[in-house]
């Protein structure tokens, strides 16, 4: 499964560390130390895949793995410099190689060499279980000649803490965020994937969960693990390995336990408004399913397997009618190759018969009759070949090779199929009867919960059993947010008003507010049109040519008009809309756009919650009002039967006491 780790260390010359060493172990390749004039070199098995990646406007000598390190060792003078950061995170096991370089890259590309950052990124694959990625980062500014100041910017990320020299500062935002960073971009990379399994960065702690989190074993602690010998961090492993299985057996036993104490609530509050046959209904669903108490759910996924079963057996009834009607006919057709072959017989010896005849004054006579049976014969025959063909055609099929093979497996498949569709027939019986129970017990359960609903609302206290399910259901919701004891029409009535009232101050607010903006909208707008009128007449009026273009010429003079006439009416315009000048517009303009950004959400919100509340009650208030009719339409129905009832049995004894 997909595994968290990102650890971040300082690569620091005060742990005596070197940056070109650092990145010839992690690159698998040689290179040459200036500064302490050594070759490192660091043989692997498996080659790691390396990269370099750069800011649009770094150098290009900084994609030399060589020279960049040796660079960035000649540029820290201090014995105790801090010369790269690190960061070692575990790619995915699920997914490939072309995904992991593709995840890795993505994630160094935005998060640290678009803040001028130069990653080098090394992919180690020596266990298959555990691949994982080092990026190596610059901790200074670059320019076209290669590297500035640090940038103490990026310090806070990986800041070197004293207490475990990893760079992890618990309290820092920023390094957090890395880690969070890292948990979504692989998580994205998974769902393309179209893999389930996701990570997360947050501890056992946070996610609340009781278990201990496995430590990370590193390559040596797990190289000697695999080798059969046992280390310190494998063994604390094992520890917590015992303990998580301990506290999941218990987390097991708690859930179960919180199942049943549920359940059985459940069962005494259905009891509590259950009739007698009621409860018995649903103890038999109960007993059918194999539970003490059955929900609705409950039912509702019997009912989905019954359906299975069902529709299980229609296609193997199909196959044996099929199969039984392959049977007949080739039963048919051995039956119609005895019948010809007993033809030919007869017709055979009619010819031998014939052949006998010494009578020569009947010689044409015979000749034409034993034609007549050869001919026959011949139809016999081809017709015989016709049946024993098709009879061939369905050996493979029906599994037989001879006559007396063929009635065995006849024999055995009537047995068979007899046996198959009475189990058959049984099934759909009790599936039959199942069915029954459950739609018994569903209907129970239903009335149950109506009754339980119902006592919250007195106005429904005889018009319950009028009430529907689905009403029910929306009166409970109402209940569990109001969580109130008593529920009466008249009271719902009354707050359905009120939040109706307030619902509608709100979306006046709204408008007032909606009418305001364009109102500042189009007063802005005017007040733009007519600084660029006046702008161009000022301009106009500076000019002398135009000036004296305007003395001789009728359209420029008419242009000029135009434009005063505009600004004119634009005054105009912008007298009646109240302007009182830049500095009242801007003020409006100010007191707007804070409107927007705290009333209008503000009111938005209020707006969509009393909506939401006022469909909730409108559909309270009308499941009772419809209970409440249902209830009355009834009760007319029942005395327009009683009163005609009442009509036809005084008529019968007026008949009766004409015929005396």
């Amino acid at each position: 499964m997909a595994i968290y780790h990102l650890s971040m260390q300082i690569i620091s010359r005060s742990k005596g560390q070197s940056a070109v060493a650092a990145a010839a172990y992690r690159s698998g390749e040689k290179l040459h130390d200036e500064r302490t004039d050594e070759q490192k070199f660091y043989a692997r098995h498996i080659q790691p895949e390396t990269m370099i990646l750069t800011p649009s406007h770094a150098p290009e000598w900084m994609k030399d793995r060589n020279r960049l390190w040796n660079e960035v060792e000649k540029v820290e003078k201090r014995k105790d410099s801090q010369l790269a950061r690190e960061l070692n995170i575990a790619l995915p096991v699920e997914l490939n190689h072309d995904q992991q370089k593709e995840l890795i890259q993505s994630f160094a590309q935005h998060e640290f060499v678009q803040n001028g950052m130069v990653a080098d990124i090394a992919i180690h694959r020596d266990d298959a279980n555990n691949p994982h990625a080092h990026i190596m980062l610059t901790m200074r500014n670059l320019d076209q000649d290669g590297f500035g100041k640090k940038n103490r910017d990026w310090n806070a990320d990986f800041a070197n803490a004293k207490e475990n020299n990893r760079g992890y500062v618990k309290n820092s935002e920023g390094c957090l965020s890395i880690r969070e960073q890292w948990a979504n971009y692989a998580n994205q990379a998974l769902e393309q994937a179209k893999i389930n399994e996701r990570i997360t960065h947050l501890s056992h702690e946070k996610r609340g969960l009781e278990t201990l989190p496995m430590v990370h074993l590193g390559h040596v602690a797990h190289d000697m693990e695999r080798k059969g010998k046992k280390t310190d961090r494998g063994q604390i492993n094992r520890d917590r390995q015992d303990y998580n299985k301990a506290v999941v057996d218990l987390q097991s036993y708690r859930r179960q336990k919180e199942e049943h104490l549920k359940k059985m609530k459940e069962k005494e509050k259905q009891f509590g408004f259950s009739t007698d046959i009621e409860k018995t209904y649903i103890q038999k669903a109960a007993s059918l399913v194999g539970q003490k108490i059955i929900t609705l759910e409950d039912v509702t996924a019997r009912h989905e397997e019954l359906r299975k079963m069902s529709d299980r057996h229609d296609p193997i009834e199909r196959h044996f009618h099929a199969q039984q009607q392959q049977f007949l006919n080739v039963s048919n057709y051995y039956d119609r190759v005895r019948d010809l072959e007993g033809e030919i017989v007869q017709n055979e010896e009619k010819v031998e018969e014939l052949k006998k005849s010494l009578n020569p004054f009947k010689l044409k006579e015979n000749n034409m009759m034993k034609r007549r049976y050869l001919d026959k014969i011949s139809d016999l025959e081809s017709n015989k070949e016709s049946y024993e063909s098709s009879i061939q055609k369905q050996k493979e099929t029906l599994r037989f090779s001879t006559k007396e093979e063929f009635y065995e497996r006849y024999q055995e498949f009537s047995h068979k199929k007899e046996n198959r569709l009475n189990q058959i027939t049984y099934e759909k019986k009790q599936i039959q009867v199942e069915t029954r129970v459950l739609l018994q017990a569903e209907e129970a359960i239903k009335q149950a919960k109506i009754r339980e609903i119902s006592s919250h609302y007195p106005d429904l206290k005889t018009a319950e059993k009028y009430l529907t399910y689905r009403d029910a259901l929306k009166l409970e919701q109402h209940h569990d947010t109001a969580q109130q004891h008593q529920f009466r029409l008249s009271n719902i009535k009354q707050s359905l008003d009120a939040k109706q009232k307030k619902l509608d101050e709100f979306k006046k607010h709204q408008k007032i507010i909606r009418v305001e903006k364009e109102h500042i909208s189009t007063m802005s707008k005017e007040v733009e049109k007519l600084s660029n009128v006046e702008e161009k007449l000022d301009e106009l009026d500076r000019n002398p040519g135009e000036k004296a273009k305007r003395l001789v010429s009728k359209k420029a003079r008419q242009d000029y008009e135009g434009l005063q006439s505009e600004a004119k009416y634009g005054r105009e315009n912008l007298k009646e809309l109240g302007y009182k000048g830049p500095q009242d517009l801007h003020q409006q303009q100010s007191r707007m756009n804070t409107l927007e950004k705290t009333v209008v959400p503000w009111l938005e919100k209020e707006i969509k919650t009393h909506m939401s509340n006022i469909n909730a009650l409108n559909n309270v208030f009308n499941a009772i009002q419809q209970a409440t009719r249902n209830e009355q339409q009834a009760k007319q129905r029942h005395q327009l039967r009683t009163f005609r009832n009442s009509s036809i049995n005084r008529a019968k004894d007026q008949d009766h006491d004409f015929s005396r």
